[in-house]
């Protein structure tokens, strides 16, 4: 995505690419950057250590704090 993202905006530099273009390119990164993002979300489950980013004990939360 990084290599991407420098040819485009290189191509902007050089008047190869239009704004249009630019910007059409970085919505689509950053489409597929949520989907990268979202995907490994999915992969975490309520048996493992951490569920989105929430940790899990075996202590209430009062008691935790």
């Amino acid at each position: 995505m990084e290599l991407e993202l420098t040819a485009v905006w290189q191509g902007h530099e050089r008047g190869v690419v239009t704004a249009d273009e630019v910007h059409r390119r970085l919505e689509e990164l950053e489409r597929l950057l949520w989907r990268r993002v979202l995907g490994r979300l999915r992969k975490v489950t309520p048996e493992a250590g951490v569920y989105v980013g929430f940790a899990v004990a075996e202590q209430p939360a009062q008691e935790l704090a």
